[in-house]
């Protein structure tokens, strides 16, 4: 299980595929291209058509299984081949196929879910502290689907409770703030859709832009389009965190372009 997500850019292979087919072929082939992997480097030297594996599908209505060879499921994404040329004149410069769209692997790992939360402004007293903190009691986002998913299984989360980061309320005010993972969480991934400005507060609050920024620059449509220009996150040599880093500069690109993340979890 994982959480689909795909930079809206309205290019060529989305264009002609729409975005939903063009999701489940290139999910049909990650997976069939993964497990063939895995497959040679436990030693299986059989070709692909000899190779069946049991496949199983969720879908609202309950789970359905089938059982294919590794060969079908790579003929099925073979549409993908027919419009992987304009991958290369990519709009949001990705250097590999269809990488507008990505996966997140369930269950997310506990280290992952630490080094998520430690990307947070260790202060309230910067921009991105400050609307944050305005963001949370504004929308209301209290982390309670990401908690029922939790749930006290490991289905979707390693770690069985969430972590959390506290701060000391700002401007002088009594008391302390708090956020947990679950809410965080629910900010990237269960709010629907993601607009270009909540992919822009996403990228201020995880540290792709300097949680210092001027909120005049943030505000200024050129001081805005230099700082996304420079954002970046270097690639994390730890995979299962890589696939979170990956999540942050595509929102960070969503906000540049203007364009919006569809979530589908």
């Amino acid at each position: 299980m994982a959480i689909d997500y795909v930079l809206a850019m309205g290019c060529e292979p989305q264009r002609l595929l729409g975005v939903e087919r063009l999701v489940g072929l290139h999910r049909t082939r990650i997976l069939a291209r993964t497990a063939l992997a895995h497959m040679r480097d436990d030693g299986e030297q059989r070709s692909p058509d000899e190779i069946e594996v049991q496949l199983t599908m969720r879908k609202p209505d309950g789970e359905s299984a089938r059982g294919v060879t590794l060969q079908t499921l790579l003929d099925e994404s073979a549409p993908l081949d027919e419009v992987a040329d304009h991958c290369a004149t990519c709009p949001a410069g990705f250097a590999r196929e269809f990488a507008c769209h990505r996966r997140i692997r369930y269950p997310i790992p506990e280290h992952v879910e630490a080094w998520l939360m430690s990307r947070l402004p260790s202060t309230l007293d910067c921009t991105a502290g400050t609307l944050l903190a305005r963001g949370l009691a504004e929308f209301g986002w209290d982390g309670a689907p990401a908690a029922k998913l939790r749930g006290g299984s490991t289905t979707y989360f390693e770690s069985r409770a969430p972590y959390g980061v506290r701060w000391q309320a700002p401007n002088g005010t009594s008391g302390t703030i708090e956020i947990s993972s679950d809410q965080l969480f629910q900010m990237m991934f269960m709010v629907g859709n993601l607009a270009p400005t909540h992919c822009l507060m996403l990228a201020l609050f995880c540290g792709v832009l300097p949680h210092d920024i001027s909120l005049y620059d943030l505000k200024d449509s050129q001081g805005r389009a230099r700082a996304l220009a420079a954002a970046d996150l270097p690639a994390q040599p730890d995979a299962d965190l890589e696939q979170l880093a990956a999540f942050l500069r595509t929102v960070a690109v969503a906000a540049r372009l203007d364009v919006s993340v569809l979530i589908d979890g």
